[in-house]
């Protein structure tokens, strides 16, 4: 089932963020890229999440 977006500017859902992340991370050429890659993830999530609590 796929999750709803919470707004009409959000074109990913939590889990596409978290799936393209870790396909990233996992095909990274150094373990810092991995680590910026999981750390833009992260960054989008709580974006996500604040955008909800705001409202």
């Amino acid at each position: 089932m796929r999750q709803a977006l919470a707004r009409p500017e959000q074109t990913e859902s939590p889990l596409e963020i978290i799936r393209a992340a870790l396909r990233d991370a996992a095909t990274a050429p150094t373990v810092f890229d991995a680590l910026d890659a999981c750390g833009e993830a992260l960054r989008r999530l709580a974006e996500i999440a604040s955008a909800g609590v705001a409202r």
